[in-house]
């Protein structure tokens, strides 16, 4: 209390001049209106600045919200369109029970790269609808499948996966091809089995064909970044440039094909059949 009387007392002369200049300008401004209406423009415009900076902080520190907010509806819609038949309307899917769930989008929250065999770990498990083998897209391209599940949090197969065999084809001509991963790059995989008689260029699109229970047709792997063709040769030898980053993945979608259990159980018996297994 002392400092506070000693600060006013050291500067009364200064204070008084404050306060007497704000007499004079409120009355100015009171007592002509040409004042009165630049004062009250010219504060409207402050203001407005100001509230407008507030929005975009606010806006700014909910946009981790936004995000995850979207990302659910990315992986709604991306399951819709698996499940709906052209002449069957998305609300009608919706309304059925027996559908397998719409979507599931999840966080990545343990990540492997370097090693030969990588795994993640996503903040989705049993509870929220996850299953095994459900394929897992990021907002780029594959990433892999669910391999073990708990109430909480599932294991998936990284695409950098030694023993990883995505059945994949050409955008352009649908020749058929399998995409694997050597343990080097992260950001490169290896195409094998695409057959010479089919032209391949670089910069050609590849994604998956569809001829497994795990992944939609047509979603993206990436971009063909280098051709070698011996001439004797059956088969490109050729390497791809993945869509996913590894490197920043985050955000994951999880797919439910549909069938997809009639789909595994037919393939299990005729494998059993023939002694595969």
């Amino acid at each position: 209390m002392n400092r506070l009387l000693q600060f006013l007392f050291k500067y009364r002369t200064l204070l008084v001049f404050v306060f007497l200049e704000g007499i004079c300008f409120w009355v100015i401004v009171k007592s002509n209106s040409y004042h009165s209406a630049e004062f009250f423009t010219s504060s409207n415009q402050m203001a407005a600045s100001v509230l407008e900076s507030s929005s975009n902080v606010r806006g700014y520190f909910s946009l981790t919200e936004q995000n995850k907010i979207l990302a659910e509806e990315n992986a709604r819609l991306r399951q819709l369109l698996l499940q709906m038949p052209d002449s069957v309307w998305a609300d009608s899917l919706l309304a059925d029970s027996t559908q397998s769930p719409i979507g599931i989008t999840a966080n990545v929250v343990d990540n492997s790269i370097f090693y030969r065999n990588n795994y993640l770990t996503i903040n989705k498990g049993s509870e929220d609808g996850v299953h095994e083998k459900m394929g897992v897209i990021g907002p780029d391209g594959i990433v892999g499948q669910v391999k073990h599940i708990s109430s909480h949090y599932s294991t998936v197969v990284s695409l950098l996966h030694s023993r990883s065999m995505i059945s994949a084809m050409h955008a352009n001509s649908k020749g058929l091809c399998t995409i694997t991963w050597k343990g080097e790059d992260p950001q490169y995989a290896e195409i094998e089995y695409f057959p010479r008689h089919i032209l391949l260029n670089v910069g050609d699109t590849i994604v998956t064909s569809g001829y497994n229970s795990v992944f939609p047709e047509g979603q993206m792997i990436g971009i063909v970044s280098k051709i070698h063709l011996d001439e004797a040769a059956t088969f490109y030898d050729a390497q791809l440039k993945l869509a996913t980053d590894f490197y920043t993945l985050k955000d994951v979608y999880l797919m439910s094909l549909p069938d997809k259990n009639e789909i595994d159980s037919l393939t299990y018996s005729t494998m059993e059949e023939d002694g595969q297994i």
